[in-house]
């Protein structure tokens, strides 16, 4: 198979032709030279040149007039057009933006060729060759825009059918677009995989790019061409700054503090204490020449302190409430180089890195001051590239990347065992086991307390390489811009994991253990038994493209293309009776995904243009999915033992002590003796036994989830420098993960703490027990694409005015609705009864459906103030959906505590608790809370001679101090937490907060 795809992509390589630009992180620009009578102009010299850089490319035009430079670095150029009895022309201030491709159509006066007419106009601002559906995000947006956490993140979600998401996460911000989670995206800087192949893009890119070291972002949410794939949310396509001829470079510096930062909700309501927080945010970037014209280096340097806000109150037991600060901080470096060796090849350089240690991080609806976790990053991205001219109509790029993290989650109590552990972010292997000797969690009805479980090392290691060439072919029948490429890239990841290493304790209340109070005992009791978990996975994937941009006239182009992709993931597949040959794990060979995009100019003019296509995308498979085959097996060195096993023990919650014998203890402060003894009898340390937790079996069908795309739109350029545009958006995802139980019980009554029983109900698992084994006892999940799919329909407006006379605005909106049975890899259908998966019942919006997202924003320098400038955004979104229920009965019986409500008004009791929910029943029936939050900037900015200037600003976050709320608990057996609002958004809720920054550019 190996010898096939390498077959397949050096034939594709020999065959002919394409620049994979936007995945390059590169740009082109394409026209036609005629006289002033409209006729064509063949051998034309252009010369195409980066005016900060001096980095030229040389072409010659076709038979019909037609040229292309393919390949370029993204910048501001100046083309020079020159012909035997015509006039020289000198076309200057041209912006090419990553990923785009510039028409710029030429014409020469009759003359000597030593007169030459200098020419500077702006770049067209509606792209007349793509269907793609997405904006750029210029690095001046970027620098001069408000954000409270700097990312560019927030400024992705200003693009139509994109969605900011702020994490809990330091540094971990990321965006969701076409109504799916935010891990289906792909990253892509400088043309290489910025991506976590364990987690995809949950977590943003796999390395941060600071703001200062990016040049511009393409966000591409629909109909990308054939050299994309693997995402079924947006592309993310940016570039950073490189040198130039002149030495540049900025100093900045970002400080708050707790004076001009208000409390937050939850801190102001219940009067607690104001927490300590403060930031400081510093650093700089410097490029210039080595060699003028040949040589360049880039290099920039970004230092980040802070303390964010976190608060939480819990109503039953108000002692645990609190109001604090996380502790957390980042290193981020970027160094690069760019090298003209000859006029026909460039290399590049460039390497990302950043270490960023967060403590006392409470990140979740249930954390307390008491189960903080924390985690330590080292994350680096290093590309590099050589681009070859071939011909005048053809050029070559080869890339080589590497992507690498090494993390450690853990927690607080652990990192205190041990000074090596205190602050490590390459840690002693020995760390994983000491999680163990820590005292047990304990899982009261709405919080947790006393320790955390978090102990794991995520390692990724990625290794890629690129391969494309291009051929621009004129005059054969329309104008081509063809591209082929191919990609092959190998992941190694390893997860050694401990969580839950110390047990967790669950309670049927938030009443205090009370030794000598029956109701107070615990009612559950798991742990990670025999062992750590440590495993490898790697996996390979071929990906092959082409496309053409076939210009039939102008004014009229197609787009066609095709791309496959091969993902191979060896898992052995073990105890697996679905599989006759545990070596054969499944292999999706026919993802072949075309592609056909129709742009049409109506008015001839370059101001407005139809654009619609149809594709197949398929969808990445997250590694973090299928590494539960390598652990959860029948027989496991290390699973998750629940006690008792199929149901909570009804004791206390009938007032009685347990009959578990784990449960039964005088204390829960630590594990006593008697019951680490009982738990070391059942799993010796070292030895692999019986999985009586959850095991995850693979399909052998199991294929690449795939959506496919349909998009029709319209643009126009309505004044110079504004455009607006309407596109709708239709997809349909389909062979997507869900993942039934083939063990799923039935509970012996309608009670949570009924037992249940397993009747192996398709009939698979008992005739594959070997004598004497034992029947299967708990969840057998089947990980397969047999049954989940999903819709979305969008309608994306915006309107943009691009930065001239002093301002600029951009304002989107997105009326979408996401649904399906299945959202994540992971989902698994909850309402299922035997072999009915209730398919008609579970299919609901999707958790991340919003309805309404809109977000204005824009910048400008006041006129006659010499140098005061104002910018702002707002973000709008509307409410998610949740499910009212009640987990304190099973009206199934199918062992699964998730029964949604009947349709109807529902209210909460508590304080900040919302009123008359409409409820229409089912999965995700009612709404959560909508986001609204406004930032601004005033500045002054001072020219300090002709190259210098220093920015003086202040900035206000969240100007309305609106509090932003997570969707409430929908679980009505909770009547203390029920539809209570009691999480903030990313934990800080981003309270207002005033901000002074500083920077000199030069």
């Amino acid at each position: 198979m190996c010898r096939l795809a390498l077959g397949l992509a050096v034939g594709v390589i020999l065959c002919a032709a394409a620049p994979s630009l936007a995945q390059q992180g590169t740009a082109e620009i394409v026209g036609r030279v005629t006289d002033t009578q409209g006729a064509v102009l063949p051998g034309v010299a252009i010369v195409v040149t980066n005016e900060e850089t001096g980095v030229y490319r040389e072409v010659v035009t076709g038979p019909d007039g037609s040229y292309s430079t393919a390949h370029i670095v993204p910048g501001r150029y100046r083309i020079s057009a020159q012909l035997a009895g015509f006039r020289g022309l000198d076309r200057r201030g041209i912006s090419v933006s990553v990923g785009g491709t510039v028409t710029l159509d030429l014409t020469l006066d009759v003359g000597a060729v030593a007169e030459t007419v200098t020419v500077t106009a702006e770049t067209p601002l509606v792209d007349l060759t793509s269907a793609e559906v997405g904006r750029h995000i210029s690095g001046a947006e970027l620098a001069e825009l408000p954000a409270a956490n700097r990312s560019y993140m927030a400024f992705v979600g200003s693009v139509p059918g994109a969605q900011f998401v702020p994490t809990t996460g330091f540094l971990n911000d990321t965006m969701l677009a076409n109504g799916q989670p935010a891990a289906a995206n792909n990253v892509v800087f400088d043309g290489a995989g910025n991506i976590d192949d364990l987690r995809g893009s949950n977590v943003g890119g796999q390395a941060r790019t600071a703001n200062e070291s990016i040049q511009e972002v393409q966000v591409l949410t629909n109909q990308y061409e054939a050299e994309f794939g693997r995402a079924s949310g947006a592309v993310i396509n940016a570039v950073t700054k490189s040198g130039t001829n002149q030495f540049r470079g900025s100093a900045f510096d970002f400080f708050t503090g707790r004076a001009v930062t208000a409390k937050d909700y939850f801190a102001r309501v219940n009067d607690l204490d104001k927490p300590q927080v403060s930031k400081q945010e510093w650093g700089g970037t410097v490029g210039g020449p080595i060699v003028r014209n040949k040589l360049h280096f880039f290099a920039s340097v970004e230092r980040l302190v802070q303390n964010r806000n976190q608060s939480k109150t819990y109503p039953n037991r108000p002692e645990f409430s609190f109001s604090t600060n996380d502790d957390v901080s980042a290193w981020n470096t970027l160094w690069r180089i760019d090298h003209q060796i000859s006029a026909n090849n460039t290399w590049a350089f460039r390497w990302l890195r950043e270490s960023a240690p967060q403590f006392n991080v409470l990140d979740g609806a249930r954390d307390t001051v008491q189960s903080n976790d924390d985690e330590t990053d080292l994350d680096q991205t290093l590309v590099g590239t050589l681009t070859s001219v071939v011909s005048n109509t053809k050029v070559n790029t080869v890339r080589l990347s590497l992507t690498k993290e090494h993390t450690t989650h853990a927690n607080e109590r652990l990192r205190a065992l041990d000074p090596a552990y205190a602050t490590c972010t390459v840690c002693p292997r020995r760390m994983i086991q000491d999680q163990s000797l820590l005292p047990p969690i304990l899982a009261y009805l709405s919080f947790n307390a006393q320790a955390d479980d978090t102990m794991d090392f995520s390692l990724d290691d990625s290794y890629a390489l690129d391969e494309t060439f291009s051929w621009f072919i004129p005059d054969k029948l329309g104008r081509h811009d063809t591209k082929f490429g191919a990609r092959f890239s190998y992941a190694w990841i390893s997860n050694p994991n401990n969580s839950n290493g110390n047990g967790t304790y669950s309670f049927a209340s938030d009443r205090a253990f009370n030794a000598a109070d029956a109701s107070t005992y615990p009612e559950r009791f798991s742990i990670r038994v025999p062992g750590a978990l440590d495993y490898e996975l790697t996996s390979r994937v071929w990906e092959l493209y082409a496309q053409d941009k076939w210009q039939i006239k102008n004014g009229l182009t197609l787009s066609l293309g095709v791309r496959y992709d091969l993902e191979i993931i060896p898992i052995k597949e073990e105890s697996n009776p679905l599989f006759t040959d545990p070596d054969k794990y499944p292999v999706d060979k026919n993802n072949v995904a075309p592609r056909l995009g129709v742009v049409w100019n109506p008015d001839g003019k370059g101001k407005s243009v139809v654009r619609g296509g149809y594709g197949v995308f398929y969808d990445r498979t997250l590694l973090g999915t299928v590494d539960n085959f390598l652990f959860d097996t029948k027989f496991s060195r290390s699973f998750t033992a629940i006690f008792p096993q199929t149901a909570a023990d009804p004791g206390p919650s009938s007032g009685r002590l347990p009959s578990e014998f784990v449960l039964n203890t005088p204390t829960v402060s630590q594990l006593t003796p008697a019951v680490r003894a009982y738990l070391n009898a059942l799993f010796p340390a070292g030895t692999v036994r019986r999985n009586t937790g959850t095991v995850t079996w693979d399909d052998p069908e199991r294929t690449q989830p795939y959506f496919h795309q349909l998009t029709v739109g319209y643009e126009r350029e309505v004044l110079p420098g504004v455009s607006v545009s309407a596109d709708y958006v239709r997809m349909l995802g389909r062979d997507q993960f869900f993942n039934p139980n083939l063990n799923i019980g039935t509970r012996v009554n309608t009670t949570r703490t009924g037992t249940v029983t397993f009747t192996d109900p398709y009939g698979i698992l008992n005739p594959s027990l070997a004598p004497g084994e034992e029947q299967y006892s708990g969840v057998v999940r089947l990980l397969t694409t047999k049954y989940g799919h999903s819709n979305y329909d969008a309608l994306n407006l915006s309107v943009e005015k691009r930065y001239s006379r002093n301002w600029s605005l951009r304002g989107a909106y997105s009326l979408g609705y996401s649904r399906g049975i299945t959202a994540g890899q992971t989902d698994t259908p909850q309402l299922q009864v035997g072999t009915d998966l209730k398919l008609d019942q579970y299919y609901a919006p999707a958790n991340v459906d919003r309805r309404h997202t809109a977000v204005i924003s824009g910048r400008t320098e006041i006129p006659k103030t010499r140098g005061v400038t104002l910018s702002g955004a707002l973000r709008m979104l509307s409410g998610t959906p949740f499910t009212i229920q009640d987990t304190n009965v099973d009206p199934d019986r199918n062992g699964v505590l998730f029964d949604p409500l009947p349709a109807g008004t529902y209210s909460g009791t508590s304080a900040d608790s919302l009123q008359n929910v409409e409820n229409k029943g089912g999965r995700n029936g009612a709404r959560g809370p909508g986001f609204m939050e406004l930032d601004m900037r005033l500045g002054y900015r001072a020219k300090l001679g002709s190259r210098r200037s220093l920015d003086v600003f202040g900035e206000v976050f969240n100007v309305t101090n609106h509090a932003n709320f997570t969707n409430p608990s929908g679980d009505r057996r909770n009547t203390a937490d029920f539809l209570r609002l009691s999480t903030l958004v990313a934990t800080t809720g981003f309270p207002r907060q005033a901000q002074l920054g500083l920077r000199l550019g030069f």
